[in-house]
């Protein structure tokens, strides 16, 4: 018998999607293949980016869709990018999700895109299509030798012989990559920035970067010790400060150097005694080796950025403000500074600790933490699970182009000769960034970024301990949504353990993981036969590559693009006297004008969105729907419920802040790493 399939084909919107290829079907079903059939319309350009375009086909009857099979011939302009395809034949319909290329002189089986477990694919047919893809993506998505990984989390084998998928590669948009806005950043800085003599005085001559661009607004603030702890709560790195109930271990500090700094009748013991005394402490960066190399003609290079700490104290106006700071950890010869001391000794102690800190954050915080944990599952997941699995499906929008930028950060900023070894204190020829970022990595375990436990480990997670901690009180009630989301779309599908247990993909899936991408005992469980287990799992990499990557990623330009604020590398040693500094010093210890002009660079590039950014909460729906069932859809909205209610409710509390906190906002948070 002959039926009449109607295919609703989408192409994707974004540049360069559409193709002038000819494009042919093959439906395969329960009873068999169709013939293969040209799509074409007469007198039409088909296949045009952003188009939705129908097309009838009459063929047998070949029962329940599992796949079609795609051919796309060639030729100039040739690659497709298919979002999705809907056929109906009479009352069925069938959904065919895709979001990938097709490209020029090759086929794709594009799988029905119902939800479902392999142990409960309805024909051999449809098990067999399953393991296809996975062989195909397993060539595609390699995993580089442990050699090549040692002391880091596994990655994308990537070289000549095996390119970056084109599913993979940044945005494809003109105007979207980052080296983009990094040459944009400098043409604008350059074109307005006036001939500079030979003494460059970067607090000075800083604000003429910013008559082409906009100006940091903590410029005019960024001296305020108040300005300083704000940014502890609510700034690049806001997962550090710590609620301390004594002195650290070799920082030698008295009652008397804090005259006049505590409250009236409140001593140094009694501080610690009521909870008002908290620590930032980048002691990581102890024996990391720094920025160190002789010239041509014999000069030296040096750059520090030393294992500083610094101790907060909650004053009576309920906010944070810098107590001492400490630039090392020997007490014969690391003095302890307050803001008793000098102008120019304590504004230095503060330069120096915001350094310490800015190499920790774009090694460890950012780099590893969001960065590098995430590639493993993205490897995981786009070698062992198939688009018809409910894991895919829902992990996949969050993981777009963050292989893409992995590779980008690899080989533009991390890298032998690369951006960093030009302006951070940590790069140069000892690698010492990435000495950092394998010792972050060795102590570091995934619950490590889940944020109520972190909070708690910290003594900061109840809010009359620490009040005004903007980081806190935005990011947890955006974990209980992404929880709640989560468990949703896990226990719709797995109605027990031995669901769970029985998923060969999935158990593959761990098995991967853990063999190549992170050790096991990074990970909250040893074996994945507990739903609860996933649900923590899947929890913890999406808050991670949206939520955590979002704080600290979105605020560089504003943190670090007025570099006096938090330089990435200081070109003197930390002071070992006090009384010693004046400006002149100041000035000699911050970057050159060359290192604040990649610092602003990459600072501006990095805080950037693309301009086909899928955020959490997304004006009219997320783009790319990989789910149709309506039990899904429903636990969808009730996620998009929540992040808008949370959105209100931050709105509100920003109100009242000196300084709103806008880069939780949900709807501007992007679901992944996208750059």
């Amino acid at each position: 018998m002959t039926v009449e399939y109607k295919l609703t084909i989408r192409t994707s919107t974004r540049w360069g999607a559409g193709t002038d290829g000819t494009i042919c079907v093959v439906l395969v079903g329960t009873g068999g293949e169709s013939a293969s059939h040209v799509l074409d319309r007469r007198f039409h350009n088909d296949f045009e980016a952003g188009s939705e375009e129908v097309y009838s086909v009459s063929d047998r009857d070949v029962g329940e869709l599992l796949l079609l099979r795609l051919s796309n011939s060639g030729g100039v302009a040739g690659d497709w990018l298919l979002d999705t395809v809907q056929v109906s034949s009479g009352e069925r319909r069938w959904h065919f999700p895709f979001f990938r290329w097709i490209l020029s002189g090759t086929h794709a089986e594009v799988l029905e895109g119902t939800a479902r477990l392999p142990q409960h694919a309805r024909s051999e047919r449809e098990a067999s299509a399953r393991l296809e893809q996975l062989q195909v993506r397993h060539r595609m998505y390699g995993w580089r030798s442990p050699e090549a990984t040692q002391g880091l989390p596994g990655a994308l084998d990537l070289g000549e012989a095996r390119p970056l998928p084109k599913d993979e590669l940044y945005r494809g948009l003109r105007d979207g990559s980052y080296e983009v806005v990094i040459a944009k950043t400098l043409a604008a800085i350059q074109l307005h920035l006036p001939m500079l003599a030979s003494a460059w005085n970067g607090l000075v001559d800083i604000f003429d970067f910013f008559k082409g661009i906009e100006l940091p607004q903590l410029s005019h603030r960024w001296k305020d010790d108040h300005e300083f702890a704000r940014q502890a709560v609510q700034g690049i790195n806001p997962i550090h400060v710590t609620l301390v109930r004594a002195l650290p271990e070799g920082m030698p500090l008295t009652d008397a150097d804090l005259r006049g700094l505590l409250s009236p009748g409140l001593t140094l013991a009694g501080a610690f005694e009521a909870q008002r005394v908290f620590l930032i402490d980048f002691e990581i960066l102890e024996d990391i080796p720094m920025f160190r190399k002789v010239g041509k003609g014999g000069e030296e290079e040096r750059r520090w950025a030393p294992a500083a700490r610094c101790l907060l104290f909650l004053d009576d106006s309920q906010r944070l403000r810098p107590l001492a700071i400490q630039l090392g950890r020997d007490a014969a010869q690391d003095p302890v500074f307050t803001p008793n001391d000098g102008e120019y000794d304590w504004l230095a102690a503060k330069i120096y600790v915001r350094c310490s800190e800015g190499n920790t954050h774009q090694m460890v915080s950012h780099a590893l933490r969001t960065h590098f944990i995430a590639e493993p599952f993205v490897l995981a997941t786009m070698r062992n699970l198939p688009d018809p699995h409910p894991v895919y499906k829902l992990l996949r929008r969050h993981f777009r182009y963050t292989l893409a930028i992995n590779d980008g950060a690899r080989k533009g900023l991390l890298a032998e000769g690369a951006v960093f070894d030009d302006f951070i204190a940590t790069g140069g020829p000892d690698k010492g960034h990435l000495q950092l970022g394998k010792k972050g990595f060795a102590r570091w375990t995934l619950r490590d970024n889940q944020p109520r436990r972190d909070l708690a480990r910290r003594g900061v997670l109840d809010p009359s301990v620490l009040p005004d901690y903007p980081y806190r009180d935005e990011a947890l009630p955006l974990w209980d949504a992404l929880e709640e989301y989560v468990g949703g779309v896990l226990r719709h599908f797995y109605a027990t353990d031995a669901d769970l247990v029985a998923d060969g993909e999935m158990q593959h899936w761990w098995e991967d993981l853990t063999t190549h991408g992170l050790p096991v005992d990074k990970l909250p469980c040893v074996t994945l036969r507990r739903v609860d287990d996933l649900v923590e799992i899947l929890t913890t990499v999406l808050f991670s590559v949206s939520v955590q990557h979002a704080a600290v990623n979105y605020l560089q330009y504003e943190h670090y693009a007025f570099v006096p604020n938090a330089p990435l590398c200081l070109r003197r040693a930390p002071p070992r006297e006090k009384g010693k500094l004046g400006p002149a010093d100041i000035a000699a210890m911050i970057p050159t004008k060359s290192q604040t002009l990649w610092q602003v660079a990459i600072g501006r590039a990095l805080s950037s969105f693309g301009d086909d950014e899928e955020y959490l909460l997304h004006t009219g729906g997320w783009h790319e729907e990989y789910f149709h069932e309506p039990a899904l859809h429903a636990i969808r909205e009730r996620f998009h419920a929540r992040l808008a209610a949370q959105l209100e409710s931050l709105k509100a509390r920003n109100a009242q802040r000196d300084v709103p906190y806008t880069v939780l906002q949900p709807d501007r948070i992007p679901c992944g790493i996208t750059v």
